[in-house]
């Protein structure tokens, strides 16, 4: 399982950004915000996030990240450089760890859920979940885990997925000026 962190320090085609975040609080439960602006890179990246080719990375781009302390889910949202949403992507995680202040990391459970601009959602990488199954890189019960989480969260984002767009923009605006 890979590590990842909010200020993305792995991404190697990132070559320059700037980077914000805020601790802040939810139904009693810390949370960290951030805006990652992208600055310089060495190329461009598209994917298919389960309906479309979607550019997610290129100069001007933002990545609002959103995790709560000790959840089972990452949330980056992904917008171009005229502010528009291109797809909201959580991460299911092993956990988030806020041991760094302003630096939170998961471990990657590779699975994914994707919801496009326009809400329609996605469950990506099933294939590399049970691949790391069948390797021994994760036990039967974190397998079953990362499924039910992700069950669990696809069915929240019918109902809530409008709420959660509109908080991501929020959270741009706010801390977009402090970056």
């Amino acid at each position: 399982m890979e590590v990842r962190d909010m200020r993305r320090s792995d991404w190697h085609r990132i070559l320059e950004r700037d980077y914000v975040c805020r601790a802040c609080e939810t139904d009693g439960m810390r949370e960290m915000e951030s805006v990652l602006t992208i600055k310089e890179i060495t190329a461009p990246l598209r994917v298919h996030n389960g309906a479309e080719q979607v550019t997610i990375v290129e100069k001007g781009y933002r990545w609002v990240q959103i995790a709560r302390e000790g959840a089972f889910v990452w949330l980056t949202a992904m917008f171009d450089d005229a502010a528009r949403l291109l797809q909201m992507y959580f991460d299911i995680t092993a956990g988030n760890r806020f041991d760094a202040p302003d630096n939170p990391t998961f471990r990657d459970m590779y699975l994914d859920v994707v919801v496009t601009a326009a809400g329609k959602i996605s469950v990506l990488d099933q294939d590399e979940l049970d691949e790391a199954l069948a390797k021994g890189n994760i036990t039967p019960d974190e397998h079953d885990h990362a499924e039910a989480v992700c069950r669990g969260l696809c069915a929240w984002l019918e109902e809530h997925g409008t709420e959660v767009m509109a908080r991501c923009e929020r959270v741009l605006r706010d801390l977009e000026g402090r970056v």
